[in-house]
């Protein structure tokens, strides 16, 4: 309520000049540099739809997820695969910061809201490889997002965005203002947003009390002068899911063999999340060409995931025979059980960190260097266990002993209990991260050639190791409309504390080594018109190489690591995208990617990743319905090969998911240039995507049955969005 209170009264202390804006001068400066440099291997949109109609929750990250390169199995959650990688792989930074990401959460439910608030986006640039040397230490990708904190012509000053479970508002102030030295161009913009996924969730199998809600609050200022600029950025976050599960219902199987899991629970499972961030930039101008810049910023996390949950199953088959009086009921049991489930998991982190920079440019080159330095604290506790009873016996059974002795017989029972599976692991996090980096960038005197030349140092006290990353890629002009880039870097990625919890021996992995990945990318380019309307199309072959690999599982949302290697890992595969201009400001594309990502650790033989999708298709498309501009539809299909899984904690996964295939649409209609009504239709096609598997037991037939966690259901919601 603060918060809210809070916004209100900036909403009305707002000063509005529709004429306010930078100066010429520094607006075409900033033109200058992007058109005369474009990014190698990143691609930038920029659109007034970030997180718009048609995106559950309006996330960034759904956006991203249709991107070449890019899979996604779990449409409520921010989390994405990138060539192979898993959800840990991939950095996100907001106007140079790095961002946290919760990690506990187990399925996209639970997650919460994004760390990405639609409403500040100004530009997006993502990299899928080959990103350069300015960039953080992660093994397959960077987000790397621009916030604005003023008033643009196609980003308002103010924004306010309700739907039946979620909501948005934005505002954002002027205080320009005369210095000693001249004109002080500031602005400082505020955020909320709240989310609830209890209408994904209420539509699912699983049928019970439950609470989800999620909330934060953003600030961003900006301060620019003759020679300083300075930045602020802060964030906070709250997300809660609660569930006291009551019973379920799920059917899988074939065709001509339906099964039916029929559970009755009683219990509580709740997972809480909670973090701040709090960044600063400050910058001083040299001279024309030359500017330092210091910043420092502040990362605290708690989360904590209490679960306690009892079940009692029915699995049996279903009478499919058209003609039967008892057609959908049970035609014969196939076993029956218990399963507990319990778990006590926190985790804390905390993480501050220092850096200062040096930047020269000039028309055709520019040298970039920085050094930093971050400080790591994090607690980790895990105490998690599976208990399954099937007809009285509890799995793994241990059945009586009998020894014949001196013809006489005698039989020892087992009377401990052995759990299913059990971690129960504790470990501390103390380390510091010392880092730099320096970046050569320029181009021909034609523009004809641009390229990209940098070194990234890395020191981890923990491992104590030290590493040299160097990356390079170069862009050739080929004609006017062909061009092709070549590029090749070292990759390292420090570990955090769920890459150092070992789930297989229930051990804290505090002495793992960094992993470490080389990428090698081959792109051609070109550019057209067709119908009077441009596209650009985008072709990569790439190679991605892990020395050092970590083993792990996907559990859902969750990254499971089995150990830390020591083993290798490939990635190759081919991507393909394909953008164009439907509606004037607006970008339409069509990704398809190709890939096989496999590992090799205790066997000589590869062996599918978990990340292993295979293929992943997608076409977003923002249009307007013939010969009216006021009404416009969006829309977004996602095809994605299934993921490897197997038993839990098992190495070799063995089973494969189905695809994964979803289309979601959007209707917009305009009252005017301010406000907006939208209908949007989840799951159009209502089809059940697999997010993961949940594992019984049947004692009788010594068969274990993966039973399918299924994602949302068809949804329907209204959103009402009102701008100044």
């Amino acid at each position: 309520m603060i918060s809210l209170f809070l916004f209100a009264g900036l909403w009305a202390a707002a000063d509005i000049h529709e004429n306010d804006s930078l100066p010429k001068v520094r607006i075409l400066d900033e033109i200058e540099i992007v058109g005369n440099r474009k990014s190698s291997n990143t691609l930038v949109l920029k659109t007034a739809n970030f997180g718009g109609i048609g995106q559950i929750g309006g996330s960034v990250e759904g956006m991203v997820r249709s991107l070449s390169g890019v899979a996604g199995s779990d449409e409520l959650s921010s989390q994405y695969s990138v060539r192979g990688g898993n959800f840990d792989e991939n950095l996100l930074i907001i106007n140079g910061f790095e961002v946290y990401r919760p990690q506990l959460a187990r399925s996209g439910q639970q997650e919460g809201l994004s760390a990405i608030n639609p409403d500040f986006v100004q530009f997006l640039k993502f990299s899928a490889g080959g990103f350069d040397a300015s960039k953080g230490d992660k093994l397959s990708s960077v987000l790397d997002m621009t916030y604005r904190s003023r008033g643009t012509a196609d980003l308002p000053l103010r924004k306010l965005r309700l739907g039946l479970f979620s909501g948005r508002a934005f505002n954002s102030i002027n205080l320009d203002h005369e210095g000693p030295r001249g004109p002080v161009y500031a602005s400082i913009a505020l955020g909320l947003r709240y989310r609830s996924n209890a209408p994904f969730i209420r539509g699912g199998d699983v049928q019970g009390d439950l609470r989800s809600d999620a909330q934060d609050v953003q600030l961003f200022y900006e301060s620019s002068s003759l020679r300083w600029n300075h930045e602020v950025l802060a964030i906070a976050q709250s997300s809660t899911f609660a569930l006291r599960p009551s019973s379920r219902t799920t059917e899988f199987g074939t065709v001509t063999e339906v099964l039916r899991l029929n559970v009755y629970m009683q219990g509580l499972e709740r997972y809480q999340y909670q973090n701040i961030f709090i960044g600063g930039r400050s910058r001083y101008r040299l001279d024309e060409n030359q500017s330092i810049y210091l910043e420092s910023s502040l990362v605290q996390a708690l989360e904590q995931e209490s679960m306690d949950v009892e079940s009692a199953y029915l699995l049996g088959e279903v009478n499919n025979n058209l003609g039967s009086d008892n057609f959908g009921e049970l035609s014969y049991l196939r076993g029956s059980g218990g399963h507990h489930r319990f778990a006590r998991n926190d985790l804390w982190i905390r993480e501050t960190q220092a850096k200062i920079g040096w930047t020269h440019e000039s028309k055709s080159q520019r040298w970039d260097a920085s050094i930093a330095y971050r400080q790591q604290d994090g607690i980790d506790r895990v105490h998690e266990w599976v208990n399954i009873d099937s007809a009285g016996y509890s799995l793994p059974h241990q059945p009586t002993e009998v020894i014949l002795q001196g013809g006489d017989t005698l039989q020892n029972p087992k009377e401990s209990l052995r759990l299913f599976q059990l971690t129960n692991s504790e470990g501390r996090l103390i380390n510091g991260k010392l880092s730099g980096h320096i970046l050569w960038e320029g181009s021909s005197e034609s523009s004809s050639f641009t390229w990209r030349l940098g070194m990234r140092y890395i020191r981890d006290s923990r491992s104590a190791e030290q590493r040299l990353s160097p990356r390079i890629s170069g862009r050739w002009r080929l004609s006017s409309d062909y061009a092709m880039e070549l590029a090749a870097g070292s990759y390292a990625q420090t570990a955090s504390i769920r890459e150092l919890r070992d789930w297989k021996t229930g051990d804290f992995l505090g002495t793992a080594r960094m992993q470490h990945a080389w990428h090698g990318i081959a792109a051609l380019e070109r550019e057209f018109e067709s119908k009077g309307r441009p596209f650009f199309w985008r072709g990569e072959a790439y190679i991605k190489y892990l020395d050092r690999a970590f083993p792990f599982e996907q559990d859902g949302m969750r990254v499971r690591y089995l150990g830390d290697g020591p083993g290798v890992a490939r990635v190759i595969g081919v991507d393909n995208r394909v953008h164009s201009e439907w509606l004037p400001g607006t970008e339409s594309w069509a990704s398809l990617s190709l890939f096989r990502a496999q590992e090799r650790f205790d066997s000589p033989q590869w062996s599918d990743r978990g990340s292993d999708y295979r293929f992943s298709f997608s076409l977003r498309v923002e249009d307007a319905l013939p010969g009216n501009l006021q009404d416009k539809v969006y829309m977004q299909i996602n095809i994605t090969g299934g993921f490897p899984f197997a038993a839990p904690l098992e190495t070799n996964k063995d089973f494969r998911s189905p695809p994964y295939r979803r289309m979601d649409l959007g209707f917009q209609h305009e009252f005017g240039p301010r406000a907006s009504l939208g209908l949007e239709v989840f799951n159009l096609l209502e089809i059940r995507n697999t997010a993961s598997y949940f594992w019984i037991m049947d004692i009788s037939t010594a068969r274990q049955y993966a039973v399918p966690n299924y994602l949302t259901n068809r949804l329907l919601n209204l959103i009402f969005q009102y701008q100044l």
